[in-house]
């Protein structure tokens, strides 16, 4: 079939009637279209010519050194764009001439856009090389590697732009009306909370203000996992299903995670198709359905959902019913949740209380350990749950129980003098929950961490009852 736009010429010959017909660059329609017409309107005369002695020729496509691509099957794939990884860091103390040869002297897309970063850091946008503005150029390089498809000198340059999209702003909304809350920034720095409608000029000061400074390419990325996060809220809330709040940085660092563990040949996902990141975004919020499938290990798993701030259904429920009975209060890496006042102030289900835990467990940087102490917490409610009678005396140190299942692993397993706890980390569920729960009876055994209720009644017989 020929479509509408097609131009094309068509030379038309009837044997000695020399009905010749030529159509010269000019839009036509199907080609069934103009045989049944033709006939019709202006061959039905044919039935009264003899035509015994006449030749007709085929249709065909005339030829010409160029009319351009006949079907999208003509038109050849686009080349993929790739160049040598190149780092700044050695111009970092250059002065600004050896800077500028290296521009001059520099073929790759990535390459020029981190020299220009590092111009426009030190010289301002205005500052003028080869006829052109700071700027000028790296506008130029932003359109040259879109065409291109070569999306992390894309994204280098869009960054150093400061671009912001300006529809990031409804999608922001979007995920606070689903009772969700955002944080921005680089892992390891200060985060910023998204937990109110904010302004495009808002963003783009929070975004070019903590993340960009640290890492140029993230100031991008991080509006889009934003953006698609908006989107994927509105209509699959479920696939953020026990994730209270967003951290686009440990998001991201989950998809890169996701990257290396599927793919041997991985490209850095600032490489990315904006299409691609889409997709692997979903792909690593949908982690439970084809964990299996494709054979991801326990601690590959709890890396993901750790990354994710990932819990389980009831978790800041079953937290409170343990503050309840824990005088003392909670305790991991160094942070403490108190007894007082947080259940005076705060009541069980509301949503203050389960972000005030989240913020106890965002100081754990380790994305496998922060998973093994949420399945912590939830092996002591079920002791607790099991044993109404029983209170915690002292204060519930995390790190000293998981310390404490380690030991025991590594003595069941002929582990002598073994610090790296990613072993015990790798274990499968059953496996860690099982001692999990033996270092929290221990505890209760051995330090007398464990009292009842009324433990001033001298004759209560079960003083401890674990079940």
């Amino acid at each position: 079939f020929f479509s509408m736009a097609m131009r094309s010429n068509i030379s038309l010959n009837c044997g000695s009637l020399m009905c010749s017909s030529l159509i010269n660059k000019q839009t036509v329609g199907r080609l069934q279209n103009l045989i049944s017409s033709s006939c019709i309107e202006h061959l039905d005369f044919m039935n009264t010519v003899d035509t015994s002695e006449m030749t007709f020729n085929q249709f065909k496509q005339m030829e010409h050194d160029y009319i351009g691509y006949q079907s999208l099957t003509d038109v050849p794939k686009a080349q993929m764009y790739t160049e040598e990884s190149f780092s700044i860091a050695n111009f970092e103390s250059k002065p600004i001439y050896d800077i500028l040869d290296a521009i001059r002297n520099s073929t790759g897309l990535h390459m020029k856009c981190q020299l220009y970063g590092l111009l426009l850091k030190r010289e301002g946008p205005n500052y003028v090389f080869n006829d052109f503005t700071v700027e000028e150029h790296l506008k130029n390089l932003y359109h040259t590697a879109g065409c291109l498809h070569y999306w992390i000198a894309v994204r280098y340059c869009s960054s150093l732009l400061n671009h912001t999209v300006d529809s990031i702003s409804p999608f922001i909304t979007t995920v606070l009306v689903n009772g969700k809350e955002l944080t921005v920034g680089v892992i390891g720095r200060e985060e910023t909370v998204f937990d109110k409608p904010l302004t495009p000029a808002e963003i783009r000061s929070v975004i070019y203000s903590t993340i960009q400074p640290y890492d140029v390419i993230q100031a991008v990325l991080q509006q889009e996992i934003v953006l698609y996060c908006g989107r994927l809220i509105g209509t699959n809330p479920d696939a953020f299903k026990g994730i209270l709040k967003i951290r686009v940085g440990w998001v991201l660092e989950a998809m890169k995670l996701c990257l290396q563990m599927i793919y041997s040949n991985y490209k850095p996902i600032g490489n990315h198709s904006p299409y691609e990141v889409r997709q692997l975004l979903y792909k690593v919020l949908s982690v439970r359905d084809w964990a299996v499938k494709e054979k991801l290990t326990p601690l590959q798993r709890r890396q993901l959902e750790g990354c994710l701030c990932r819990v389980p259904t009831q978790f800041y429920n079953q937290v409170w019913d343990i503050l309840t009975r824990t005088p003392q209060g909670i305790r991991v890496q160094g942070h403490t949740l108190p007894h007082q006042p947080t259940l005076s102030s705060m009541s069980r289900s509301e949503l203050k209380f389960a972000l005030l835990v989240e913020d106890i467990l965002n100081h754990i940087q380790q994305p496998e350990y922060r998973q093994i102490i949420v399945e912590l917490l939830c092996i002591v409610s079920t002791i607790l749950q099991r044993n109404p009678e029983l209170t915690f005396r002292n204060q519930l140190d995390l790190d000293e129980l998981v310390s404490e299942a380690f030991k025991m692993f590594c003595k069941d397993h002929d582990l002598e003098e073994v610090r790296d706890v990613s072993m015990f980390f790798a274990s499968i569920p059953s496996v860690t929950t099982g001692y999990l729960a033996r270092a929290v009876v221990n505890n209760v055994l051995k330090g007398g961490q464990l009292a009842t209720a009324n433990i001033g009644n001298q004759e209560e017989e079960d003083f401890c009852k674990i079940s």
